[in-house]
C-alpha cells in the first residue's frame, strides 16, 4: 500500500477519495453559482465533471472498501466503532451519486435536444443536498477511520 500523503494512517487511495470527493463538492458548489448567475452552459460543464470526478474514486475505492470490510458483516456489526456512520455514508453516497449521474446524463441530453431543463430542477437540488450530505459523512468517516 502506498503511504498516505495526508500524514494519517490512510493509505493513498483513501487519500485521493478523500481529496476528489472535496473538490468535487466546491466544484458543485461552484456550479450552483454559476446557474444562479444564468451562467447556464458553464454550469452544465462544472457540474458534468464535478459528477465524473466524485463518480471515481467512488467506483474505484470506496464500493470496493465498503462490500470487502463493511457489507459481508452487517448488519450485525453497526453497534461497533464506525460502522454505523461508514453505512450511512455509503448509502447516502450511493443514492447521491446516482440521482447525479442521472441528471447529468438528462441534462447533457436536454441541452443537445434544446430541451429545458426545468423539470429536473428539483432532482439537481436533491443531488446537490446529498452529495454534500455525503461528502460531510466521507469526511467524518475518514477523520473516524484514519485521522
Amino acid at each position: 500500500m502506498i503511504a498516505s500523503f495526508l500524514g494519517t494512517k490512510a493509505g493513498f487511495s483513501a487519500d485521493f477519495s478523500l481529496l476528489a470527493s472535496v473538490l468535487a463538492a466546491v466544484l458543485l458548489t461552484v456550479g450552483w453559482r454559476l446557474a444562479v448567475g444564468r451562467r447556464y452552459e458553464a454550469h452544465r460543464w462544472v457540474q458534468t465533471v464535478a459528477v465524473c470526478l466524485n463518480a471515481v474514486p467512488v467506483a474505484f475505492w470506496m464500493v470496493y472498501s465498503f462490500v470487502k470490510y463493511v457489507a459481508p458483516d452487517l448488519p450485525g456489526i453497526l453497534d461497533r466503532g464506525s460502522y454505523l456512520l461508514t453505512t450511512i455514508h455509503a448509502v447516502v453516497g450511493a443514492i447521491g451519486v446516482a440521482v447525479g449521474v442521472y441528471v447529468v446524463i438528462r441534462a447533457n441530453q436536454f441541452q443537445v435536444r434544446g430541451r429545458d431543463i426545468a423539470p429536473l430542477k428539483t432532482m439537481m437540488r436533491a443531488a446537490y443536498l446529498l452529495y454534500m450530505l455525503g461528502v460531510l459523512l466521507g469526511v467524518a468517516v475518514y477523520i473516524a477511520l484514519y485521522g
